[in-house]
């Protein structure tokens, strides 16, 4: 049988839903809840036979912060000045916008080089999990990696607070753009008013800040859940030549510094052989199964193992949304990509209670669902069949 008709093994919902349970409590990096949640995954990697290594790292998020605000505090201040000058210069109004505008992007974008600013050590201290299954002495043909990230967070402005902000400030800036595509000079009024309402919109997302009040149920013990059951079932299916990686990385909520360190720290070996990866994030999120398929502005994460998750869903009879991971927005499926490593982020949900809490002290285990956690775990095991069989996906 090929992985595209081999039965699937049984998998515990009920074991996926007890380890998130027990791993849904603060722990944002350098907490004595990131160091329990360290503790806890390594345990139970160790438990399904796996050798098991924890990397520790240090990093400094302030220059990213810095970095962050001061471009958001700019395009604020270039935005508003735009709106204002804007009846009397509708050429240097232009150059504003366009310099509010263009830095956001890049930023937006998560460009490769915007990597730098994470890679100096700092006073933060976490740790990678990694648990191995080894392929057969001189015979690897090919290494999966699943992963999950293990870190939570709480952050003082809501998902529905910084959408609206977010809309507001790009309402204001295409308003004013719009003002200035048109004949003659835009009236004064309603140009200051679409860039200081873009600006206040940008001065308070400049606000934000982490903290350590989130469980992290739907992010991420759920995630965390799949890939411990996950750790239990694969090594007995997947080829000899085939090594298994069950890694879970640390500072995901940082802006994906624990990928970013595992990669740089095993690129060598990772660039000897073909290195699909899946990764979970929010899975468990009452609701239909969903595929990133794309990042920024367009890019594609992972082709192939896109087309293998939408026929794996097709057959299990699952139906299977595919989404726009939107600007902004990171998971750790995103420094993959910048390597030229195909990962693909399996999660699931709609806009409800259980999605509204994320990031927030109301993100407990109890808005997981039983089912939707079984189901991504079906369509992970069936992917990884898939992809692992010889002649698939070299």
């Amino acid at each position: 049988m090929t992985g595209l008709d081999a039965p699937l093994p049984h998998l515990d919902p009920d074991r996926i839903l007890a380890d998130a349970r027990a791993l849904a409590f603060p722990r944002y990096p350098g907490t004595e809840g990131g160091r329990r949640a360290i503790e806890g995954v390594a345990a139970r990697l160790r438990a399904a036979g796996l050798a098991v290594a924890v990397e520790e790292f240090s990093y400094d998020l302030r220059p990213a912060w810095r970095a962050l605000r001061g471009m958001i505090g700019g395009c604020a201040l270039a935005v508003a000045a735009a709106g204002l000058i804007a009846p009397r210069s509708q050429v240097a109004a232009v150059v504003l916008l366009a310099a509010a505008i263009l830095p956001a992007g890049v930023f937006l974008a998560w460009a490769p080089w915007l990597e730098r600013i994470y890679r100096r050590p700092g006073p933060t201290v976490t740790a990678n999990v990694e648990g191995r299954r080894p392929a057969s002495p001189g015979h690897r043909r090919l290494t999966l990696v699943v992963l999950a990230h293990h870190d939570s967070k709480s952050q003082n402005l809501s998902l529905l607070a910084r959408a609206g902000l977010t809309l507001a400030a790009l309402a204001g800036t295409m308003a004013l753009a719009a003002l200035l595509a048109a004949p003659g000079a835009p009236a004064a009024g309603p140009a200051a008013a679409a860039g200081l309402a873009a600006a206040a919109a940008l001065a308070v997302l400049a606000t934000l800040r982490n903290g350590d009040q989130s469980p992290g149920g739907v992010d991420n013990a759920g995630s965390l859940g799949i890939i411990l059951e996950l750790a239990r079932a694969l090594p007995t299916l997947l080829p000899a030549d085939v090594e298994l990686i069950v890694l879970s990385p640390g500072a995901e909520e940082d802006h994906m510094v624990g990928a970013m360190r595992w990669l740089d720290r095993h690129a060598e070996e990772l660039a000897a052989a073909h290195v699909p990866a899946l990764n979970f994030d929010g899975a468990g999120n009452p609701g239909r199964l969903v595929v990133l398929e794309w990042y920024g502005f367009g890019r594609a994460f992972a082709p192939a193992l896109a087309a293998a998750a939408r026929r794996q869903a097709a057959r299990l009879g699952l139906p299977l949304r595919r989404v726009l991971l939107p600007p902004g927005h990171g998971v750790d499926a995103i420094p993959f990509a910048h390597r030229g490593l195909p990962c693909l982020t399996l999660t699931s949900g709609r806009l409800g209670r259980a999605t509204l809490a994320v990031h927030t002290a109301r993100d407990t285990a109890d808005l997981l669902d039983r089912e939707t956690l079984h189901d991504a775990a079906r369509v992970a095991v069936a992917v990884a069949l898939e992809v692992s069989a010889p002649n698939q996906l070299a």
